[in-house]
């Protein structure tokens, strides 16, 4: 139960605007808890799903937004509150999103009993910082690749995935994986590197699906039905109900349309 006391309502402070605060932040919440997520963006720049969003928000979750905390307020070796400060966004960083600047003067304290950091995924390469010739990125700790082949500075070893691309995706891993087996096993034969596939050439074009006007309105993107918002608060349960067939056969011909919201 993370220590959460059920006997009485545990106040949550959860740092970080991502998919991992929002879970962390609604999971504390069917556990009891009176939860904010601290956040020192807006709404607009929150890296989290919309929905996951929305759907918090509807749960009763707290958002501060323009917020960053500076400091854990500790009495008794036990936490009490954080510091926050303020903020206000300048010029775009090289995420594209508009920096987040402290605002001078402007700090204050929230009550907290627990505070959850969820700011962010860094790859854990103790284990391998004491084998001597691999090379690290400077930045994020990630481990030095060439970016065709996927080979380290050692030779015969190979890496891919989050240990080299950061916080990415299990696509993305996946992808990485395929590629550099190639690589590897060319490696392993001793032949040439591989030559990377042609690229795909169309072949013939096929005609535009035309969809009859009466079946545009139900080809129209479907609302996913979810779990009473009074039981989901409660409880595990999955939250999205899924589809009827019948709505799922529409949205499996609308996939075709995407110019149909």
């Amino acid at each position: 139960s993370v220590g959460i006391d059920s006997s009485s309502e545990t106040r949550i402070a959860v740092i970080g605007g991502g998919n991992s605060a929002v879970d962390a932040a609604r999971s504390a919440l069917r556990l009891g808890a009176d939860v904010t997520i601290l956040y020192r963006r807006t709404r607009r720049e929150m890296p989290a799903y919309e929905s996951e969003i929305e759907e918090a928000l509807e749960e009763g979750i707290n958002i501060t937004y323009l917020s960053s905390p500076v400091e854990i307020l500790v009495r008794n070796d036990k936490v009490i509150g954080l510091k926050c400060i303020k903020m206000e966004l300048g010029e775009p960083d090289a995420s594209g999103r508009r920096r987040p600047i402290p605002v001078e003067g402007s700090e204050y304290d929230i009550e907290a009993d627990l505070v959850f950091p969820a700011i962010g995924q860094v790859p854990e390469t103790s284990s391998l910082e004491e084998i001597k010739g691999l090379e690290f990125n400077e930045r994020g700790g990630t481990i030095k690749v060439d970016p065709e082949t996927f080979a380290t500075s050692l030779e015969g070893v190979f890496a891919g995935g989050d240990a080299v691309l950061g916080p990415a995706t299990v696509i993305e891993a996946i992808s990485n994986g395929k590629k550099a087996a190639l690589y590897i096993d060319a490696f392993i034969r001793g032949t040439e590197k591989p030559s990377r596939p042609p690229v795909p050439v169309r072949r013939m074009r096929v005609p535009m699906l035309e969809i009859p006007e009466e079946k545009m309105e139900r080809l129209k993107q479907p609302e996913m039905p979810l779990l009473a918002i009074n039981k989901r608060k409660a409880t595990f349960e999955q939250v999205e109900l899924g589809l009827t067939e019948e709505v799922g056969r529409d949205e499996a011909q609308r996939c075709l349309r995407c110019d149909t919201k």
